[in-house]
């Protein structure tokens, strides 16, 4: 049996990347208190993290996704960027 999807849609890969450049800012988050310097390499990972997962939906939404391996990762990604963004407004705002 073939398979014929893409060898482009995609994976759990094209959710990869953003979940590694996620995990820093995680343990800075547990670990540190977040000083000037931490809170805006922070804020400019997470702004590379959804420039990353802009281009993960663009190949979505071109090619498809294989695999709920995938969209487990997806998922995965998109609760911990939530999770980073309120933890830096609230930082933020207090």
């Amino acid at each position: 049996m073939t398979d014929t999807t893409s060898p482009r849609t995609a994976t759990e890969g094209t959710w990869a990347l953003p979940l590694l450049a996620l995990a820093p800012l995680a343990l800075i988050g547990l670990l540190t208190e977040l000083s000037t310097p931490w809170f805006v390499a922070s804020w400019v990972l997470c702004a590379a993290v959804v420039l990353l997962m802009g281009a993960g939906w663009v190949t979505v939404l071109r090619h498809g996704m294989r695999g709920s391996g995938a969209w487990g990762i997806c998922v995965l990604v998109h609760v911990v960027l939530a999770w980073q963004l309120i933890t830096l407004t609230r930082h933020d705002a207090g």
